[in-house]
């Protein structure tokens, strides 16, 4: 059997290659949860003043 040493048997280095992928991973989240954040408060202000409005129409006398 054939000895590799464990340097040549990495798939890849340590350091900053993987460091990087999780930083700029973390910064993509980040930002899809602000954008989620920005649409779900868009969609609730959207739907409480359509809710109003139909209020307002059912309680104004005929």
């Amino acid at each position: 059997m054939k000895e590799i040493p464990p340097q040549k048997a990495r798939q890849g280095k340590k350091g900053r290659p993987v460091l990087i992928v999780l930083i700029s991973s973390m910064i993509i989240v980040a930002l899809v949860w602000f954008g989620a954040e920005i649409y779900g408060s868009y969609i609730s202000e959207s739907e409480s003043i359509m809710d109003s409005n139909t209020t307002n129409e059912h309680s104004m006398p005929d």
